[in-house]
Protein backbone atom coordinates (compact mmCIF):
# COMPACT_ATOMS: atom_id res chain seq x y z
CA UNK A 1 0.00 0.00 0.00
CA UNK A 2 1.29 3.46 -0.77
CA UNK A 3 2.29 5.71 1.60
CA UNK A 4 0.00 9.04 2.21
CA UNK A 5 2.87 11.36 2.08
CA UNK A 6 4.14 11.11 -1.16
CA UNK A 7 7.82 11.75 -2.54
CA UNK A 8 6.82 15.33 -3.34
CA UNK A 9 4.67 15.97 -0.42
CA UNK A 10 7.98 14.94 1.80
CA UNK A 11 10.46 17.00 -0.17
CA UNK A 12 7.89 20.11 0.20
CA UNK A 13 7.47 19.54 3.79
CA UNK A 14 11.38 18.93 4.32
CA UNK A 15 12.36 22.56 3.41
CA UNK A 16 11.60 24.58 6.50
CA UNK A 17 11.26 27.87 4.54
CA UNK A 18 8.25 26.33 2.90
CA UNK A 19 4.61 27.59 5.01
CA UNK A 20 2.90 24.65 7.01
CA UNK A 21 -0.01 25.83 8.93
CA UNK A 22 -1.44 23.63 11.14
CA UNK A 23 -5.67 23.30 12.25
CA UNK A 24 -7.22 22.23 14.85
CA UNK A 25 -10.27 22.97 16.39
CA UNK A 26 -12.13 23.30 20.27
CA UNK A 27 -14.88 21.05 21.77
CA UNK A 28 -17.54 23.77 20.44
CA UNK A 29 -15.80 23.01 16.77
CA UNK A 30 -14.25 26.28 16.50
CA UNK A 31 -11.38 26.28 14.06
CA UNK A 32 -8.19 27.79 14.96
CA UNK A 33 -4.84 28.13 12.46
CA UNK A 34 -1.51 28.86 13.47
CA UNK A 35 1.95 29.04 11.11
CA UNK A 36 3.94 25.72 12.25
CA UNK A 37 7.20 25.69 10.46
CA UNK A 38 8.25 22.67 12.07
CA UNK A 39 6.51 20.12 10.92
CA UNK A 40 8.40 17.34 9.24
CA UNK A 41 7.97 13.16 8.19
CA UNK A 42 9.31 11.04 10.81
CA UNK A 43 8.42 8.34 9.31
CA UNK A 44 6.33 7.06 6.51
CA UNK A 45 3.44 9.15 7.31
CA UNK A 46 4.15 9.53 10.54
CA UNK A 47 4.71 13.34 10.69
CA UNK A 48 6.16 15.36 13.39
CA UNK A 49 6.29 19.17 14.68
CA UNK A 50 8.66 20.86 17.76
CA UNK A 51 6.12 22.77 20.16
CA UNK A 52 6.92 26.22 20.77
CA UNK A 53 4.62 29.29 20.74
CA UNK A 54 1.46 27.08 19.97
CA UNK A 55 -0.52 27.21 23.04
CA UNK A 56 -4.04 27.24 21.64
CA UNK A 57 -3.08 24.73 19.01
CA UNK A 58 -1.37 22.56 22.60
CA UNK A 59 -4.39 23.41 24.42
CA UNK A 60 -6.69 21.83 21.76
CA UNK A 61 -5.21 18.89 21.28
CA UNK A 62 -4.37 18.00 25.16
CA UNK A 63 -8.09 18.41 25.42
CA UNK A 64 -8.52 15.78 23.16
CA UNK A 65 -9.67 16.83 20.12
CA UNK A 66 -7.34 15.19 18.03
CA UNK A 67 -8.70 15.31 14.44
CA UNK A 68 -6.01 18.22 12.74
CA UNK A 69 -4.76 18.95 8.83
CA UNK A 70 -1.81 20.70 7.66
CA UNK A 71 -1.74 23.23 4.85
CA UNK A 72 1.87 22.88 3.06
CA UNK A 73 2.82 26.07 0.80
CA UNK A 74 5.99 25.98 -1.44
CA UNK A 75 7.70 29.21 -2.53
CA UNK A 76 6.13 28.67 -6.04
CA UNK A 77 2.75 28.48 -4.24
CA UNK A 78 1.81 24.98 -4.62
CA UNK A 79 -0.10 23.63 -1.94
CA UNK A 80 -1.45 20.30 -0.13
CA UNK A 81 -3.65 19.83 2.14
CA UNK A 82 -3.13 16.65 4.91
CA UNK A 83 -5.52 15.43 7.08
CA UNK A 84 -3.91 13.39 10.40
CA UNK A 85 -4.59 12.13 13.91
CA UNK A 86 -2.47 13.57 16.30
CA UNK A 87 -0.72 10.73 18.52
CA UNK A 88 0.47 12.36 21.39
CA UNK A 89 3.49 14.59 22.68
CA UNK A 90 6.84 12.94 23.34
CA UNK A 91 9.69 14.14 25.70
CA UNK A 92 13.29 12.78 26.50
CA UNK A 93 12.74 9.95 23.99
CA UNK A 94 13.41 9.39 20.30
CA UNK A 95 10.92 10.96 18.68
CA UNK A 96 11.69 14.17 20.56
CA UNK A 97 15.45 14.01 19.94
CA UNK A 98 14.65 13.60 16.27
CA UNK A 99 12.93 16.97 16.47
CA UNK A 100 15.72 18.22 18.86
CA UNK A 101 18.04 17.76 16.13
CA UNK A 102 16.31 19.57 13.42
CA UNK A 103 18.28 23.04 12.05
CA UNK A 104 15.60 25.57 13.73
CA UNK A 105 16.14 23.75 17.23
CA UNK A 106 19.48 22.60 17.17
CA UNK A 107 21.58 25.72 16.06
CA UNK A 108 19.57 28.44 18.01
CA UNK A 109 20.05 28.95 21.43
CA UNK A 110 17.12 30.82 22.04
CA UNK A 111 14.72 28.25 20.70
CA UNK A 112 13.67 25.05 22.21
CA UNK A 113 10.96 22.27 21.40
CA UNK A 114 8.64 21.85 24.89
CA UNK A 115 7.98 18.73 23.40
CA UNK A 116 7.68 16.65 19.94
CA UNK A 117 4.12 16.34 18.54
CA UNK A 118 3.46 13.61 16.70
CA UNK A 119 0.65 12.84 14.33
CA UNK A 120 -0.66 10.06 11.61
CA UNK A 121 -1.49 11.41 8.58
CA UNK A 122 -4.35 9.32 6.52
CA UNK A 123 -5.39 11.48 3.54
CA UNK A 124 -3.66 13.99 1.67
CA UNK A 125 -4.82 16.16 -1.26
CA UNK A 126 -3.49 16.62 -5.04
CA UNK A 127 -1.37 19.45 -5.68
CA UNK A 128 -2.67 22.43 -6.45
CA UNK A 129 -0.83 25.20 -7.86
CA UNK A 130 -1.61 29.00 -8.46
CA UNK A 131 0.59 31.01 -10.62
CA UNK A 132 1.46 34.94 -10.34
CA UNK A 133 -1.15 35.96 -12.68
CA UNK A 134 -3.98 34.03 -11.03
CA UNK A 135 -2.91 35.52 -7.67
CA UNK A 136 -3.34 38.80 -9.07
CA UNK A 137 -6.56 38.11 -10.81
CA UNK A 138 -8.39 36.39 -7.64
CA UNK A 139 -6.88 39.51 -5.72
CA UNK A 140 -8.31 42.06 -8.15
CA UNK A 141 -11.65 39.98 -8.24
CA UNK A 142 -11.85 40.65 -4.32
CA UNK A 143 -11.06 44.23 -4.18
CA UNK A 144 -13.95 44.23 -7.18
CA UNK A 145 -16.52 42.11 -5.17
CA UNK A 146 -15.46 44.63 -1.67
CA UNK A 147 -18.54 47.44 -2.48
CA UNK A 148 -21.12 44.51 -2.17
CA UNK A 149 -20.28 43.88 1.58
CA UNK A 150 -22.70 45.31 4.13
CA UNK A 151 -20.89 47.25 6.45
CA UNK A 152 -22.14 47.14 10.18
CA UNK A 153 -19.61 48.63 13.19
CA UNK A 154 -18.67 46.06 15.83
CA UNK A 155 -17.26 46.19 19.14
CA UNK A 156 -15.10 43.22 18.58
CA UNK A 157 -13.41 42.24 15.49
CA UNK A 158 -11.73 45.09 14.65
CA UNK A 159 -8.55 44.86 12.87
CA UNK A 160 -5.82 47.49 13.68
CA UNK A 161 -4.46 49.64 11.37
CA UNK A 162 -1.40 47.69 10.51
CA UNK A 163 -3.02 44.47 10.34
CA UNK A 164 -5.62 46.14 7.92
CA UNK A 165 -2.63 47.50 5.79
CA UNK A 166 -1.24 44.01 5.54
CA UNK A 167 -4.24 42.11 4.77
CA UNK A 168 -4.10 44.45 1.76
CA UNK A 169 -0.91 42.97 0.65
CA UNK A 170 -1.38 40.97 -2.51
CA UNK A 171 2.14 39.54 -1.51
CA UNK A 172 0.95 38.37 2.18
CA UNK A 173 0.34 35.04 2.58
CA UNK A 174 -3.72 34.00 3.88
CA UNK A 175 -4.89 30.66 4.46
CA UNK A 176 -8.79 29.96 5.85
CA UNK A 177 -9.40 27.24 8.13
CA UNK A 178 -12.62 25.52 8.11
CA UNK A 179 -14.19 22.31 10.10
CA UNK A 180 -14.66 19.95 7.19
CA UNK A 181 -17.87 18.20 7.09
CA UNK A 182 -15.83 14.61 7.99
CA UNK A 183 -15.10 16.98 11.14
CA UNK A 184 -11.24 16.92 10.43
CA UNK A 185 -10.14 20.56 10.08
CA UNK A 186 -8.84 22.08 6.67
CA UNK A 187 -7.77 24.74 4.53
CA UNK A 188 -6.30 26.11 1.63
CA UNK A 189 -4.52 29.49 0.38
CA UNK A 190 -6.56 32.45 -0.27
CA UNK A 191 -4.72 34.77 -1.85
CA UNK A 192 -7.57 36.60 -3.58
CA UNK A 193 -8.42 38.56 0.40
CA UNK A 194 -8.89 41.97 1.29
CA UNK A 195 -10.18 43.82 3.45
CA UNK A 196 -13.73 45.63 3.15
CA UNK A 197 -14.12 47.37 6.25
CA UNK A 198 -11.90 47.21 9.17
CA UNK A 199 -14.03 43.91 10.78
CA UNK A 200 -14.76 42.62 7.44
CA UNK A 201 -13.00 41.01 4.66
CA UNK A 202 -14.00 39.97 1.74
CA UNK A 203 -12.83 36.79 -0.55
CA UNK A 204 -12.88 35.63 -4.03
CA UNK A 205 -14.48 32.14 -3.85
CA UNK A 206 -11.93 30.21 -6.47
CA UNK A 207 -9.78 27.78 -4.34
CA UNK A 208 -12.51 27.34 -2.24
CA UNK A 209 -14.69 25.91 -5.34
CA UNK A 210 -11.90 24.40 -7.19
CA UNK A 211 -10.67 21.94 -3.87
CA UNK A 212 -15.04 21.65 -3.17
CA UNK A 213 -14.64 23.09 0.39
CA UNK A 214 -18.51 24.83 0.00
CA UNK A 215 -18.23 26.74 3.18
CA UNK A 216 -21.91 27.38 3.90
CA UNK A 217 -23.30 30.80 5.13
CA UNK A 218 -22.71 31.18 9.10
CA UNK A 219 -20.07 28.65 9.06
CA UNK A 220 -16.77 29.58 11.57
CA UNK A 221 -13.55 30.38 9.94
CA UNK A 222 -9.80 31.33 11.02
CA UNK A 223 -7.87 33.21 8.77
CA UNK A 224 -3.86 32.96 9.05
CA UNK A 225 -2.19 36.61 7.68
CA UNK A 226 1.39 35.89 7.42
CA UNK A 227 3.84 38.83 5.86
CA UNK A 228 7.76 38.87 5.31
CA UNK A 229 8.45 41.65 8.34
CA UNK A 230 8.06 38.68 9.46
CA UNK A 231 4.48 39.02 11.17
CA UNK A 232 1.69 37.06 11.68
CA UNK A 233 -1.64 37.65 12.90
CA UNK A 234 -4.89 34.76 12.90
CA UNK A 235 -8.46 36.87 12.10
CA UNK A 236 -11.55 34.74 13.38
CA UNK A 237 -15.15 35.17 11.98
CA UNK A 238 -18.24 33.74 10.42
CA UNK A 239 -18.64 33.33 6.69
CA UNK A 240 -21.17 35.22 4.98
CA UNK A 241 -21.96 34.30 1.36
CA UNK A 242 -22.44 36.85 -1.25
CA UNK A 243 -22.53 35.19 -4.46
CA UNK A 244 -21.85 32.13 -6.03
CA UNK A 245 -18.36 34.14 -6.84
CA UNK A 246 -17.88 35.99 -3.44
CA UNK A 247 -17.72 35.91 -0.15
CA UNK A 248 -17.00 37.59 3.09
CA UNK A 249 -15.81 37.22 6.95
CA UNK A 250 -17.43 38.70 9.65
CA UNK A 251 -14.58 39.33 11.81
CA UNK A 252 -14.88 39.19 15.72
CA UNK A 253 -11.42 37.82 16.84
CA UNK A 254 -8.42 39.10 16.02
CA UNK A 255 -4.95 37.85 17.00
CA UNK A 256 -1.07 38.46 16.81
CA UNK A 257 1.20 35.49 16.57
CA UNK A 258 4.23 37.26 16.93
CA UNK A 259 6.63 37.81 19.49
CA UNK A 260 6.78 39.96 22.03
CA UNK A 261 3.16 38.81 22.84
CA UNK A 262 1.73 35.85 20.74
CA UNK A 263 -1.49 34.43 21.23
CA UNK A 264 -2.38 38.53 22.71
CA UNK A 265 -6.03 39.95 21.31
CA UNK A 266 -5.75 42.92 18.65
CA UNK A 267 -9.25 44.01 18.15
CA UNK A 268 -10.38 45.76 21.14
CA UNK A 269 -8.32 48.69 23.23
CA UNK A 270 -5.96 47.23 25.62
CA UNK A 271 -7.92 48.68 28.80
CA UNK A 272 -10.98 46.45 27.62
CA UNK A 273 -9.43 43.32 28.19
CA UNK A 274 -7.53 44.18 31.63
Amino acid sequence: MDNVIHDELENAMAQFENPKFMCTKDENEEPNIALVMTWTVYDQDALVYGDFMTYKTKNNLEAGNNKLGLCVLTQDLENWMIKADFKGYHRNDDVYEFMAMTPLFRYNQYTNARAAGLAHAFWASEKYSQSKIGVLSSYVKARLSARKVPQKPSEEGNMPRNVKDRMDKMTAVKVVCYIDKDGYPSAFPAFGMASASENRIVLDRGPEIDRNADLVDGQRVAISLVTLEPAAFQLKGTFRELDTKSAYVELDRVYTCSLPRPGLRVDIPLLERL
